[in-house]
Protein backbone atom coordinates (compact mmCIF):
# COMPACT_ATOMS: atom_id res chain seq x y z
CA UNK A 1 0.00 0.00 0.00
CA UNK A 2 1.40 3.63 -1.21
CA UNK A 3 1.92 6.00 1.53
CA UNK A 4 -1.02 8.53 -0.69
CA UNK A 5 -3.15 5.58 -0.41
CA UNK A 6 -2.94 5.08 3.37
CA UNK A 7 -2.88 8.67 3.83
CA UNK A 8 -6.45 8.81 1.78
CA UNK A 9 -7.72 5.40 3.56
CA UNK A 10 -6.85 6.93 7.04
CA UNK A 11 -8.31 10.51 5.93
CA UNK A 12 -11.83 9.61 4.80
CA UNK A 13 -11.99 6.73 7.62
CA UNK A 14 -11.05 8.89 10.34
CA UNK A 15 -13.53 12.25 9.10
CA UNK A 16 -15.92 9.55 8.36
CA UNK A 17 -15.36 8.62 12.46
CA UNK A 18 -15.02 11.90 13.41
CA UNK A 19 -18.11 12.94 12.00
CA UNK A 20 -20.38 9.94 13.10
CA UNK A 21 -19.02 10.83 16.53
CA UNK A 22 -20.47 14.39 16.24
CA UNK A 23 -23.63 13.57 14.82
CA UNK A 24 -24.44 10.24 17.64
CA UNK A 25 -22.79 13.18 20.15
CA UNK A 26 -25.68 15.98 19.04
CA UNK A 27 -28.28 13.92 18.32
CA UNK A 28 -27.71 12.37 22.44
CA UNK A 29 -27.19 16.22 23.65
CA UNK A 30 -30.43 17.41 21.29
CA UNK A 31 -32.51 14.72 23.16
CA UNK A 32 -31.29 15.68 26.82
CA UNK A 33 -32.00 18.71 26.43
CA UNK A 34 -35.64 18.58 24.98
CA UNK A 35 -36.54 15.91 27.36
CA UNK A 36 -35.00 18.70 30.49
CA UNK A 37 -36.98 20.96 28.87
CA UNK A 38 -40.34 18.84 28.52
CA UNK A 39 -39.89 17.82 32.26
CA UNK A 40 -39.45 21.61 33.65
CA UNK A 41 -42.33 22.24 31.58
CA UNK A 42 -44.40 19.49 32.74
CA UNK A 43 -43.10 20.31 36.37
CA UNK A 44 -44.34 23.88 36.45
CA UNK A 45 -48.03 22.49 35.30
CA UNK A 46 -50.72 23.52 38.44
CA UNK A 47 -52.58 20.64 38.80
CA UNK A 48 -56.19 21.59 39.85
CA UNK A 49 -58.75 18.80 41.03
CA UNK A 50 -58.88 15.42 42.53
Amino acid sequence: MSPSTLYAFLSHDLLGNMLATVIVTGVGYTAKRIRARLRNRNGQTHHTGQ
